[in-house]
């Protein structure tokens, strides 16, 4: 009898019934339940809790005998390489928040704030977020003197620049691996991504000039519509930054590119710490597959879904599981953990975004209903 991988493993020891999957899902609707703003620490606790408890529970899936010996053969000179790889991403991000935020004459946002705005955003202090860190631009840009729609617009982009930029370059990972780069051409994995095209197809016919105002536009909408129209807005400004290459555009694309260089070598120096010799288009396909949301995206983090999702996406283009694992799980303390200690070093701006962060909810809140 062949022995059972780790994915039909975790499919058999995940099975729940329906009623306990739906008190899972209305406890995460609850999430605002810890109150972010008056128990921010526990919020802290919290993801850590979800995050060691899948790093328990993969490693028990994976073999605990398999991962220690894994473990024991680690080569720690590589996490050095994951450390200034995160600088690389800090840096990219403050210039693709500074240039998207001052494009179009948007509100001044210098350099030397955008750059504390950023590493308090991405401490796993206020990853916890209940809208993300994107909450926390949205706050730096209105404190800027943005106004509220043009505060969200601008974060709409900022966040469309990052899959602008990310989106391209997984789509020629895709192509490299079906023309035959790759072992396979993991056509379940590399075949979606071709999806890219008609994206920016899309997105160039909504923000013509005959068509952008109404399409963006969200007075009297339902909660759908007013998205569709933020994202719009978004797009918008995306167009703008094309359109506007110096200073500003070609700035905020640059930084979007060092953001994801960043990131992705560091997960690079986190599988090379496990002695994984993976292919450039893989490692990027893997990455845009399971980390298709950010920690800036989604509340703690992301914690515990991007590490399975990761890990998988890993595994399934040839990785071996258990080094994946680990390296997945390394490059997540840079990428999350770490970025609490400096986040804590700029102590005046965390204060000033905790009271402007409730506020913030409020706009947030407004926009959404």
């Amino acid at each position: 009898m062949s022995a059972e991988n780790p994915f039909q493993t975790m499919r058999r020891f995940l099975y729940v019934p329906s009623k306990a999957w739906k008190a899972a899902v209305h406890s995460l609707t609850c999430w605002g339940w810890l109150g972010f703003r008056r128990h921010p620490y526990l919020v802290l606790l919290v993801s850590a809790g979800i995050g060691t408890g899948t790093a328990i529970l993969l490693g028990r899936l994976a073999g605990e005998n398999k991962v220690f010996r894994v473990l024991g053969d680690v080569n720690p000179i590589w996490f050095a390489v994951c450390i200034g790889a995160e600088c690389v991403a800090y840096a990219g991000y403050v210039l693709a928040l500074h240039g998207t935020a001052r494009v179009d004459e948007g509100p001044h946002l210098g350099l030397g704030h955008a750059a504390r705005v950023v590493v308090a955003g991405f401490g796993a202090f206020f990853a916890a977020s209940p809208a993300g860190g994107f909450q926390v631009d949205y706050w730096a840009l209105r404190r800027a003197g943005a106004s509220r729609p043009d505060a969200l617009a601008r974060v709409m982009g900022l966040g469309t620049l990052e899959y602008a930029v990310l989106a391209p370059a997984a789509l020629g990972a895709s192509l490299t691996l079906l023309v035959g780069a790759g072992k396979n051409p993991y056509p379940s994995l590399t075949l979606p991504w071709l999806l890219v095209v008609p994206g920016f197809a899309f997105a160039g016919w909504a923000t013509s000039p005959k068509r952008r105002r109404r399409l963006a536009s969200t007075d009297g909408k339902g909660r759908l519509r007013t998205w569709f129209g933020h994202t719009v807005s978004g797009l918008v400004v995306l167009r703008r930054l094309v359109l506007n290459p110096f200073p500003h555009g070609g700035l905020a694309f640059s930084g979007a590119a060092l953001y994801w260089f960043g990131e992705i070598a560091c997960l690079w120096a986190s599988l090379r710490a496990f002695h994984v010799d993976v292919a450039i288009p893989a490692l990027i396909l893997a990455y845009a597959t399971g980390y298709v949301v950010t920690r800036r995206a989604l509340p703690a983090g992301g914690v515990g879904v991007a590490e399975v999702t990761l890990t998988l996406a890993l595994y399934w283009l040839g990785v071996p599981f258990v080094p994946a694992l680990l390296g997945v799980f390394s490059y997540r303390i840079f990428n999350l953990w770490l970025p609490i200690v400096p986040a804590f070093a700029v102590s005046g701006t965390v204060r000033r975004m905790r009271e402007g962060l409730l506020q913030a909810d409020r706009d947030l809140s407004a926009e959404s209903s």
